[in-house]
């Protein structure tokens, strides 16, 4: 089965990640008109991957540097990286891809400057849902204050 999945994976290295809207890619909220909330606030930015692929595109390597960027920029304490499958494939295969996906997305910010002790990796794999949208097929970078 991890044989399979390697496939998979690797023949979904040359694949694009699927383009994003505008307002779910990177979507830290608008200003708050409060310091409280303002605080509240929890900057998210998402990376969405292909079918059984962790390849991360030139798009998603955007969106994770301008994580990494506000990141420093504003202070942050630490991140975290959730990492979510589609139902398509068993239970396990997705673990694993989730895994996968955060791994190499918390190496990406590493890349891009975030000290590695500041980020948890929380590989959520396969969702209840199953829609095999690509909704599903995503990580999500979780900037805490």
């Amino acid at each position: 089965m991890l044989m399979s999945l390697a496939l998979a994976l690797s023949s979904g290295a040359n694949a694009q990640a699927p383009l994003a809207s505008p307002s779910a890619e990177a979507a830290p909220a608008a200003p708050a008109p409060t310091a409280a909330a303002a605080k509240a606030e929890v900057p998210r930015f998402l990376v969405y991957f292909d079918e059984f692929s962790a390849y991360l595109s030139p798009r998603a390597k955007a969106i994770i540097a301008k994580a990494a960027k506000e990141a420093k920029e504003t202070g942050v304490k630490s991140i975290t990286v959730q990492a979510r499958a589609s139902a398509t494939g068993t239970v396990q295969t997705n673990k694993y891809l989730a895994m996968t996906r955060a791994s190499i997305v918390a190496d990406q910010l590493e890349a891009n400057g975030i000290e590695p002790a500041m980020v948890q990796q929380q590989p959520i794999g396969q969702t209840g849902s199953r829609d095999p949208s690509v909704f599903n097929r995503r990580v999500d970078i979780i900037l805490h204050r």
